[in-house]
């Protein structure tokens, strides 16, 4: 009689497991195809969304399948743990709130300033970019694969686009156009397109089995740079092969160093006289583009000296009237040439719409100071001699440009493959050293 009963508790236990088996796997392959919609959508820089309500954040459309991961992270996290938070995420939140907080109300030549305007798209984008960067689970497999190789045709296919249609041919992808005349695909500008063409191609590279694929996609890359005349772009991807080729010689550190420190000027400068040789080097907007970039370089070592934990986001405009003009007279008399200051000087009266740093560094240098200084490079540094290590050498050459180009001209918040290309690294490094621990 009793062995009734136990069937049935056997069938009704296997059916409840089932279905929670089939649940998990639904949440499992629901949250896949999120992810791969921000990988996929990633070359899309420049979408009319940014004349919606979203502003600057609708910019890519990776935006909305990347805040639908952010919400799920965080039910998930309060209905496991509803009165846990990290230790590292508390800090980072009170000293963000402290810092803006204490640059909220700014006095200039006896005029009181409060600007609320940069908490409108800052905060939520460089959450993002953590949450995109520290916490996706990314899961490797057939469809983030496929998902990276579409990303990498779909630069490509902007560009044709753009050549074959004409600039703003598709206005839902293409509102604003570059003014220097240069292809910018379905990127904002010719710069950011070849920080998106050098990160999705070494992503592609890395996954790619065949060796003889590999080398296509880097061969791609560097005539993408050349047809870009992103002469830039070009330099710093030779420079980063460069440093890869001497940190894998076999010599002591001390030669190491003194071989960069030789080659690596050398190679640039050679590379702009041959450039050149083929092209004008200077163009009619040249003067004001180094004056702009010189200028609000200084600008934020000024803040940051004034300020050494930074301005926070309120206080970054407010900042601009106080600080800039000094970086403009600095910048004016070191170079031996007249430059061009009109936009610079725009940014110290309202509404200063585009004032920026004109990189990500010098950006959140401002924003927060000393602390992000240090917390980036040892961040960066640590990252680079993983990737080394781990024989990730595609990664360490796309995460090394990707450096330069935040330390120099690449400054948008709002589009959001390089920070998936930090993300993956990260996420291969953790893979390939359990892999070898459990070996």
């Amino acid at each position: 009689m009793d062995k009734l009963p136990r069937r049935t508790a056997a069938v009704v236990t296997h059916g409840v497991s089932r279905r929670i088996n089939n649940k998990l796997l639904y949440s499992i392959s629901f949250y896949n195809g999120l992810l791969w919609m921000v990988i996929i959508l990633s070359p899309f820089q420049n979408t009319s969304l940014q004349n919606t309500p979203l502003n600057m954040a609708g910019a890519s459309p990776s935006f909305i399948p990347l805040m639908a991961l952010l919400i799920l992270a965080g039910a998930h996290g309060l209905l496991r743990n509803p009165f846990v938070i990290e230790r590292s995420t508390l800090i980072l939140a009170l000293y963000v709130g402290v810092v803006c907080a204490a640059s909220l109300v700014w006095i200039n030549h006896g005029e009181i300033t409060v600007s609320l305007r940069s908490l409108r798209g800052y905060p939520l984008l460089t959450a993002l970019i953590l949450f995109t960067v520290f916490r996706i689970r990314y899961r490797i497999g057939r469809g983030v694969r496929i998902a990276i190789y579409l990303a990498f045709c779909l630069t490509i296919l902007g560009i044709v686009c753009e050549q074959m249609l004409g600039a703003k041919a598709i206005p839902l992808l293409q509102v604003s156009r570059s003014l220097d005349g240069r292809p910018s695909g379905f990127s904002t500008e010719a710069s950011t397109l070849s920080v998106q063409i050098v990160a999705s191609g070494m992503l592609a590279a890395h996954f790619l089995e065949r060796r003889w694929l590999k080398w296509s996609v880097i061969a791609a890359t560097c005539a993408l740079l050349v047809f870009g005349g992103s002469k830039g772009g070009l330099i710093s991807l030779l420079l980063c092969v460069i440093v890869l080729g001497i940190v894998k010689m076999r010599s002591s550190i001390l030669s190491k160093i003194l071989t960069l420190f030789v080659v690596l000027p050398l190679v640039y400068f050679g590379s702009l006289y041959i450039l050149s040789i083929f092209g004008t080097m200077v163009d009619a907007n040249i003067t004001q583009t180094i004056a702009t970039r010189s200028s609000m370089a200084v600008y934020a070592l000024i803040t940051v000296a004034h300020n050494p934990f930074g301005v926070g986001f309120t206080g970054f405009l407010p900042s601009i009237p106080r600080y800039l003009p000094q970086a403009i007279d600095i910048v004016q008399h070191t170079f031996p040439f007249p430059l061009g200051f009109s936009e610079v000087k725009g940014y110290l009266y309202p509404p200063q719409t585009s004032a920026d740093c004109k990189t990500f560094f010098f950006d959140y240098l401002v924003f927060f100071g000393l602390p992000f200084a240090i917390v980036f490079f040892r961040f960066i540094g640590g990252l680079l001699i993983r990737l080394f290590r781990c024989q990730c050498y595609w990664l360490f050459v796309g995460v090394l440009f990707s450096v330069m180009a935040l330390m120099t001209y690449y400054s948008s918040i709002n589009a959001w493959t390089l920070p998936l290309l930090f993300g993956i690294s990260i996420y291969e490094i953790k893979r390939i050293e359990t892999s070898v621990c459990v070996q």
